[in-house]
C-alpha cells in the first residue's frame, strides 16, 4: 500500500504539474505527509529531486510542440540558480511567517486575476495561434516559438535574468518549485502566450531544482527510495499533463491555472498563521 499511494501521489502530482508548469513540489510535499505520514524533513527534502525528472518530461513534451522559449528559460535559468542559493541562506535570519503570509497574499491576488481572465475569456491573443502547423495541428513553427511576446526592457535577456532571479529566490526561501512565481511574471511582464508560459516554466524549474537537491541530500533529507517509487509515476504523469495541456482552449487553462493558484494561496495562509 505505501509503494501504491507514493506511485499514485506521483504522478497524480505531475499530472497538474504538466498541466500548468508547475515543479509539483508544492502538491507533493503535503501529500507525502498526509497520506505516507513522512517526517518533514524528508516530506520537502525528497520532492526536489522528484521536481527534476517530472520538469524535464513535462518540458520536453512542450518542447517538441513549440511551447517552449529556449532563450527565456536558458536567462532565467542562470537568475534562478544565483536567486535560489540567496533565498535559502535568507532563510537563517528572516522572520518566515510573516513573509510567507505576505507572499500568500500576492499569490491569492495573482491567482484571482488570472481565474478571473479565464472565467471572463479576457485573455491575451497568443502568437502560437499564428503559426499553427496545418499538418500537426497542435505544434508551432519553430521560428515563432523562438520569439517572446514582449517588448523593450521586458524584452531583453536582462529582464529574464531578472525574473529568473526572482523565481529562484522565492524557490530556496520558500521551499517552492518556482512555477507559482515564474508562470505570473512570464505572462505579465514577459506577455508569453500561456501555454509557452507553462512550457518555459518547466524548463527553468529543472534548472534551479538542482542546488536544493544538493543541499537536501547533503544533509539527509532525501529519502532515495520513496524518490524511486515516486519517480515511476511522475515521468508519466507529467508527460499525460502537458498533452493535456496543449490541447487544451487558453481561457481553461488561466481558470484552472488560477484556482490552482488560489487554492495553493490558501494552504499556504492558514498554515503559517497556524505556525505563528
Amino acid at each position: 500500500m505505501h509503494v501504491f499511494l507514493a506511485l499514485v501521489i506521483g504522478f497524480a502530482a505531475a499530472v497538474l504539474a504538466g498541466m500548468f508548469g508547475i515543479g509539483g513540489a508544492g502538491l507533493t510535499t503535503p501529500a507525502l505527509r498526509v497520506f505516507l505520514d513522512a517526517s518533514p524533513g524528508i516530506a520537502l527534502g525528497t520532492t526536489l529531486p522528484v521536481v527534476i525528472p517530472t520538469a524535464i518530461a513535462g518540458a520536453y513534451t512542450y518542447y517538441r510542440s513549440g511551447f517552449l522559449d529556449t532563450r527565456v528559460a536558458l536567462y532565467c535559468s542562470l537568475g534562478g540558480i544565483v536567486g535560489s542559493v540567496g533565498g535559502a541562506l535568507l532563510t537563517k535570519v528572516l522572520n518566515l511567517h510573516f513573509l510567507m503570509i505576505f507572499t500568500g497574499v500576492i499569490v491569492l491576488y495573482m491567482g484571482a486575476t488570472t481565474a478571473y481572465r479565464g472565467l471572463t475569456g479576457k485573455v491575451p491573443e497568443g502568437p502560437e495561434e499564428i503559426g499553427v502547423s496545418p499538418v500537426e495541428g497542435d505544434e508551432v513553427a519553430a521560428d515563432e516559438a523562438a520569439v517572446p511576446a514582449g517588448g523593450g526592457f521586458w524584452h531583453s535577456d536582462v529582464a529574464y535574468v531578472l525574473v529568473g532571479l526572482g523565481g529562484g529566490f522565492f524557490s530556496g526561501l520558500l521551499g517552492l518549485g518556482g512555477g507559482i512565481v515564474l508562470i505570473p511574471a512570464f505572462l505579465y511582464l514577459l506577455r508569453l502566450p500561456i501555454k509557452k508560459a507553462f512550457g518555459t516554466s518547466l524548463a527553468v524549474i529543472a534548472v534551479i531544482a538542482i542546488p536544493g537537491t544538493i543541499v537536501h541530500a547533503l544533509l539527509g533529507h532525501i529519502s532515495w527510495l520513496l524518490f524511486l517509487y515516486l519517480v515511476i509515476g511522475v515521468v508519466p504523469g507529467a508527460y499525460i499533463g502537458a498533452k493535456l495541456s496543449i490541447k487544451a482552449k487558453e481561457p481553461f487553462l488561466y481558470t484552472g491555472f488560477g484556482i490552482l493558484v488560489l487554492v495553493f494561496g490558501v494552504i499556504f495562509i492558514v498554515n503559517e498563521i497556524i505556525g505563528l
